[in-house]
């Protein structure tokens, strides 16, 4: 993937953490107050006020509109403080470019249990569902703009009452995305409008369904023996005599912890309800990504945009052509029929082969269905997962997936697929 392409996912990340507004023509510009509390740092501050105007006015779209991003980067926040507050992914797991995230270590982590971790996850559920309802109420028939300079807002990622300048989302953008030299705040400032309103409810419905997915599962064995790998201090369930590590960890034993982990990962189901969840949001994800688009493609300005339609320029300089919005469209249409159970996943040993040829995957055959797979969920072994046999229970004939398929997306999106998929949800 190119520079541009990984700039386009990791910018995805951080685009939701600040911005300014267009007022509407009746309401009252609440752009001044929350962007003041926004570059200081007062998420809860921005949100009261907030609360404040819709309760005067709830029809005030542009304020709807700042309430659900806000809420959003309360949840973000609140995630950050409870990352700092244990510890998490201190030492060498913060050098891995998925977890590398702009929360300072905390030179005195707070001892973690299992249920605290899970507690996490469902803190951050909870308000990223909240987010997306306040988000879901904004009238996007309306003419409704939100400008963001994104390098103007501040998060107290440690919870001490304030942010400092490791803090800001220059900071944030550069941890990240490795930020490249010449890229500045002037870079940053985008126009979000009506059709990005469902673009962020996609995005904490697809984050909602990563959290449901990890509360399914009993993860208490891994966490009993490599919790040590993310956090500082975690409390096992049954203590042992004495702790594993007598002095400081090395590579040798990170290799161990590692392979040690890859090996806990069976995991029994504890919330089986949660996978369906997980699949109703991932559909709920796909239904507003749609609609965004179908917002997106009747759009006749070109005003900073973040994900323009082919006759407008976008802010990140990516053109988007027809063609790739119809590709888009072909990847939403193949997710579906995969969590919908119409096609099927095929099973990698009919077809595949690692010591000569593969054979050519047919129109139907064997293949694993996803819906059942999250409606009926069974203890998860990662091991027997990827042999096979611990997919046998979801194996049944149909239509399949075909590689054809995302083979001419890769054309489309000119090998660049995950990062137009990050970017545009």
């Amino acid at each position: 993937m190119s520079t541009r392409a990984c700039s386009i996912g990791c910018t995805t990340f951080v685009a939701i953490m600040s911005f300014g507004f267009i007022p509407g023509e009746a309401a009252e510009d609440v752009s001044p107050t929350v962007a003041g509390h926004l570059q200081q740092g007062h998420i809860a501050a921005a949100e009261t006020y907030l609360r404040e105007q819709l309760t005067a006015d709830p029809q005030h779209a542009q304020a709807r509109f700042a309430s659900g991003v806000v809420q959003v980067l309360a949840a973000i926040e609140q995630l950050g403080q409870q990352q700092y507050r244990y510890g998490v992914l201190s030492g060498t797991v913060r050098s891995l470019p998925v977890l590398r995230l702009p929360v300072p270590v905390n030179p005195q982590p707070q001892p973690v249990t299992y249920p605290q971790v899970r507690q996490v996850f469902l803190d951050f559920q909870t308000r990223l569902i909240q987010a997306e309802a306040e988000l879901a109420k904004v009238d996007v028939q309306k003419d409704v703009k939100l400008p963001l300079d994104l390098m103007a807002i501040r998060l107290d990622l440690t919870g001490d009452g304030k942010s400092d300048d490791k803090e800001d989302f220059l900071t944030i953008f550069g941890v990240a995305n490795r930020r490249q030299p010449g890229i500045g705040p002037q870079d940053m400032r985008v126009t979000f409008d009506a059709g990005d309103v469902p673009w962020l409810r996609g995005y904490c419905h697809f984050l909602a369904a990563f959290c449901d997915m990890v509360l399914a599962y009993d993860h208490q064995r891994l966490f009993d023996h490599c919790g040590h790998l993310v956090y500082p201090q975690p409390v096992p369930s049954a203590p042992v005599a004495e702790a594993i590590d007598a002095g400081e960890r090395g590579f040798d034993t990170d290799i161990a912890d590692f392979i040690a982990a890859i090996h806990l990962i069976n995991f029994p189901v504890k919330e089986p309800k949660r996978m369906a969840s997980a699949r109703a949001h991932l559909l709920e994800m796909i239904r507003t990504s749609r609609q965004s688009w179908t917002l997106i493609l009747a759009e006749t300005d070109n005003d900073h945009e973040w994900l323009p339609n082919p006759r407008q320029t976008g802010v990140l300089g990516v053109p988007v052509t027809r063609e790739v919005i119809d590709g888009w469209h072909g990847v939403l249409a193949e997710m579906e029929d995969l969590l919908e159970g119409r096609k099927l996943v095929p099973f990698w040993r009919d077809y595949t082969r690692f010591l000569g040829p593969a054979r050519p995957i047919p129109m139907e055959g064997r293949g694993i269905n996803l819906k059942r797979f999250f409606d009926e969920p069974r203890d998860f072994d990662l091991i027997l997962t990827l042999q096979g046999s611990g997919a046998l229970p979801y194996l049944e004939r149909g239509p399949l997936s075909r590689p054809e398929t995302w083979n001419n997306l890769t054309r489309i999106f000119r090998g660049q697929f995950f990062g137009f998929a990050v970017w545009f949800n």
